[in-house]
């Protein structure tokens, strides 16, 4: 045994009986920058350290052992089950595991103390608010006081800041001819009517109609997969329940909204099971930008919200093919701005998404590309649509 590991449980073994020892595994970031995240982490262990009832392992000792084991945070411990071995490892009784998510300018922290012993979610605690990364420090110290009262103490819960503007509610979109109007910094253009595309349902699929994607010779679905086209999958028995649904806030479960938490295993299940496949990167590519080098799926106009949803436009996703202005050249929907997209290849999702900037719909840009180790097993953003071999 290492002199690390022998002076572990020495620490264990020392400790009052009334304290719990409590490992904290790093926050992942979602959305916010990771170094926001491991701020998030420090702040946590400070806020916990005081209590009477923990002793906190501090995580540079959570990280020697796990370089020791040959692992690393980003993405091979990402599952309960490995970060409980880990808590086995430093002779925790509890573990400490969570999410910072950025939605918008709204901030999301998520944690959940595990029992080493059984592997059980013993505690879980989820907090909101409209602020600023420098106060993100209020957002942590409202989950510790919570995760302190769950072992006994009796503290006073800090209310949460709400200074930052909250996202605004989806602009309503103006008739058919009407006259231009402003929308806060996004100007709405004269409506025209879009342009028809021919839908198709190739035999043997299941879901939403797809489009032809006729320069390169493959379907692509026209929509995003709705929750409602996952639960048929789910309800058949093909597909699982997500494991993130719950800790999505409200407003993204509507039947045609857009799968907003799947992971992307469970993509490529779901689109197994409608007779399709998950799109190449390359291919989603294609669907959206066509031959002609385009910026944006239906063009170069900048975009606004009558195009896409992103920025402040809606305050979550909005129902699947919401913005005909925006289509592709080939007529698919939605491919950028509302929600992420899986492709096939590991950890990547494209086309941006709501609550995102203007860079991020731009297809040429790098921003429009998420690829996120821990994303594909537990992304929040998590979208996706299908593809398909073949001709009309």
């Amino acid at each position: 045994m290492s002199l690390l590991l022998v002076a572990l449980v020495f620490l264990a073994l020392a400790s009052p009986a009334s304290q719990t020892s409590v490992a904290l595994y790093p926050i992942k970031g979602a959305g916010a920058d990771a170094s926001l995240a491991a701020a998030a982490t420090a702040i946590l262990a400070s806020s916990l350290t005081p209590s009477p009832k923990l002793q906190v392992i501090e995580e540079a000792m959570l990280k020697t052992v796990m370089e020791r084991q040959g692992l690393n945070a980003s993405d091979a411990c990402d599952d309960t089950s490995c970060q409980v071995e880990l808590g086995k490892l430093v002779k925790a009784q509890k573990l400490i595991a969570g999410d910072l998510v950025k939605f918008g300018s709204k901030y999301m922290l998520s944690l959940k103390l595990i029992d080493v012993q059984t592997g059980r979610t013993e505690f879980s605690t989820e907090d909101k608010c409209a602020c600023s990364e420098d106060q993100i420090d209020e957002l942590v110290a409202v989950a510790a006081t919570k995760i302190r009262n769950h072992f006994g103490e009796n503290l006073p819960i800090p209310e949460l800041p709400q200074t930052a503007a909250p996202l605004a509610a989806a602009p309503a979109q103006p008739a058919l001819g009407a006259q231009p109007t402003l929308q806060g910094a996004q100007a709405f253009l004269p409506a025209q009517a879009p342009k028809t595309f021919q839908e198709f349902h190739p035999q043997g699929t299941k879901g939403g109609p797809m489009v032809y994607v006729s320069d390169f010779k493959f379907f692509i679905d026209k929509f995003e997969v709705t929750n409602q086209d996952f639960q048929e999958c789910v309800a058949a028995g093909a597909c699982p329940e997500s494991k993130n649904k719950k800790k999505l806030p409200g407003g993204f479960d509507g039947p045609q909204q857009p799968v907003a938490f799947a992971y992307q295993e469970d993509a490529r299940t779901y689109c197994q099971w409608a007779g399709k496949r998950l799109p190449k990167e390359q291919e989603w590519l294609e669907a959206a930008q066509g031959t002609d080098g385009r910026e944006y799926p239906w063009g170069n106009q900048e975009p606004n919200c009558s195009l896409a949803n992103f920025g402040s436009c809606a305050a979550a996703t909005t129902l699947v093919g919401s913005k005909p202005a925006g289509a592709s050249p080939y007529g698919a929907l939605d491919m950028a701005g509302n929600e992420f997209e899986w492709v096939e290849e590991k950890n990547v999702l494209r086309g941006g998404c709501w609550g995102y900037s203007a860079t991020s719909l731009r297809l040429s840009d790098p921003a429009d590309r998420f690829t996120f180790p821990s994303w594909g097993k537990s992304s929040y953003y998590g979208g996706f649509r299908c593809a398909r071999d073949g001709s009309p």
